[in-house]
């Protein structure tokens, strides 16, 4: 009896252990997707998007700065996220460690031209202040995701209905200046998207725990798994920061 739980508690420990390694390793992934993020959103901001004659308090798009923040590149980008997140995800136990790493990174690319089209607008000063609030709130959100016991698969359905109806009236409100909300209302619009994108953050943190456990035993499909995860949560804290540059990057 007491070698059986013996047995059963070091068991426990050794998945537990397995755990945090797989959440730290994921972790670790997000961090090294987020540094080529920022790496292509600063070239690229300074070295495409802005004209040659655009100054510090003039600033000037170049035609492909113009043509990134257009509503068709908002819907290309929305619709790529979908199809793209959709094919790895349906082909993630036949692809290689590499492959999921090669789209890891190279989405973190994506994202850090779409980022250079939002913060090169903005005072860079605010732009760390942001990103340092948005840091903050990912990790916030990312703790209470892996802490809590309640099962969040409920209500992160209402959040990601949420969310998508933001994201439309947002690419709505690039056509119809009409529905492009501003002031309070404004304010108060972007802190329903902000809610809704922190509670899907906590949601898929839970879910990388119950990732974790469906791979055990298969280290190789766990690695894949906390590449890919690495990847869903870099899309959430972008989007965190993206929405708090909307409420405080005209500060």
């Amino acid at each position: 009896m007491n070698q059986f739980s013996n047995d059963s508690v070091a068991r426990g420990g050794e998945m537990d252990l397995g755990l945090r390694n797989f959440m730290l390793g994921t972790y670790k992934y997000m961090v090294a997707a987020m540094a080529v993020s920022t790496i292509v959103a600063y070239l690229f901001g300074t070295h495409v998007l802005l004209a040659p004659h655009s100054q510090p308090g003039n600033i000037v798009l170049s035609p492909i700065g113009n043509m990134i923040n257009s509503p068709g590149a908002a819907i290309g980008l929305v619709i790529g996220i979908v199809v793209l997140f959709g094919a790895v995800g349906s082909k993630l136990h036949s692809m290689s460690v590499s492959a999921v790493k090669m789209f890891l990174f190279g989405f973190a690319a994506i994202m850090g031209v779409w980022l250079s089209s939002i913060a090169v607008l903005v005072d860079p000063m605010i732009s760390v202040k942001i990103f340092f609030m948005a840091a903050t709130a990912f990790l916030g959100v990312s703790l209470v995701g892996y802490t809590i016991k309640k099962d969040l698969g409920g209500i992160a359905k209402f959040f990601i209905m949420v969310f998508v109806g933001f994201i439309a009236i947002n690419i709505l409100g690039m056509f119809i200046p009409a529905l492009a909300l501003a002031g309070t209302a404004g304010f108060l619009f972007n802190l329903v998207g902000l809610v809704a994108i922190c509670g899907i953050t906590a949601w898929e943190t839970q879910s990388l725990k119950r990732m974790y456990y469906a791979t055990a035993g298969d280290g190789e499909l766990a690695e894949k798994m906390s590449v890919y995860g690495a990847a869903s949560l870099l899309l959430s804290f972008i989007n965190i920061f993206s929405i708090l540059m909307s409420m405080f990057g005209g500060d």
